[in-house]
């Protein structure tokens, strides 16, 4: 037998191979035509995105799918189609291509598209996988490296990374940057002790969380010192709810085996910064210094200054 002959012969057999691993592989396996109509289909795909066997031949790729992401996703293609690389994984680094499930649940997938032909007629291959628990994971991840245990606010390196994006997409508006330091709390811990001063810690975390914005920003700076970032907010309005968190905070009643009803209080330094200057640094040592005015004049107050005319106010 000759080479070629040999060759041959294991054509069928390679044809029988590669049946094998598409329609018994895990990872989904698609191909669309010219108009991106599904045209090949394994059950690994159908498993994914949820539908019936054979429901997904002839329908728009479109349906696998969230409506926002079509316009998105037909530039990734036509980009592709019209490149000159045979292969290439979708999405980017830091994020990855959404898919829809027949159920209307969202997914994150990991995809890997190539150019190919079937019957002559030019054809696209996408590889899937199903990479939403890896991402969860990885979100999980993230949000423990940012969070402060105690608190569960963001702790400093991550605050200041997302006071700086916040920043950057408001540079034409106001804002204020403001510290709060828990008066008296080191006789907390000397009088009631530490679990009471946890405690007191997570109490001002919950109020500071539940009295600000959702485009607001709020971590633990440090010890019993927290900050909060206000973006797109005049100073009368930063205030109103500066003053809003110390009287919710003042007003919680902590009792303690042993020990009479406690309230405690907060100090606030306020700074407020003018469209196009709320540099980070200058806004932490403004609202620093205004802190500092609040505790030596006798504490339980906001001392606020304006950045341009650093003029104090309490």
């Amino acid at each position: 037998m000759t080479k070629r002959a040999s060759i041959a012969s294991l054509i069928p057999a390679s044809q029988d191979i590669y049946r094998k691993i598409v329609f018994e592989i895990a990872d989904g396996i698609i191909g669309i035509d010219d108009h991106g109509i599904i045209r090949l289909c394994n059950p690994a795909t159908e498993s994914i995105f949820g539908w019936q066997s054979g429901e997904l031949l002839d329908k728009p790729l479109e349906v696998l799918l969230p409506e926002r992401v079509h316009g998105f996703h037909q530039k990734l293609v036509a980009s592709f189609q019209s490149g000159n690389t045979e292969a290439r994984y979708m999405g980017q680094r830091s994020t990855t291509i959404v898919g829809r499930r027949l159920d209307g649940v969202e997914i994150n997938l990991g995809i890997t598209i190539l150019r190919t032909s079937a019957a002559g007629e030019p054809m696209m291959v996408a590889v899937i996988r199903d990479i939403s628990d890896h991402v969860r994971y990885q979100n999980d991840l993230k949000r423990l490296a940012e969070t402060d245990s105690l608190s569960g606010l963001l702790n400093r390196r991550a605050f200041r990374a997302n006071v700086l994006q916040s920043a950057g997409a408001n540079v034409a508006n106001h804002s204020s940057m403001v510290i709060f330091d828990l008066d008296g709390f080191k006789g907390v811990n000397d009088r009631f002790g530490h679990d009471a001063g946890d405690e007191v810690i997570t109490c001002f975390s919950e109020v500071l969380r539940s009295s600000i914005r959702a485009s607001d920003i709020a971590g633990r700076w440090g010890g019993e010192e927290f900050v909060l970032f206000l973006p797109n907010l005049k100073s009368g309005q930063a205030m109103a709810i500066v003053e809003r968190i110390r009287a919710n905070f003042s007003s919680v009643d902590f009792n303690w085996e042993g020990h009479p009803c406690a309230n405690f209080t907060v100090s606030a330094g306020l700074a407020m910064a003018e469209p196009g200057r709320a540099d980070f640094q200058d806004m932490i040592a403004s609202a620093d210094k205004a802190l500092y005015d609040a505790k030596r004049g006798g504490r339980d107050r906001l001392v606020a200054v304006e950045m341009q005319q650093q003029a104090l106010a309490s």
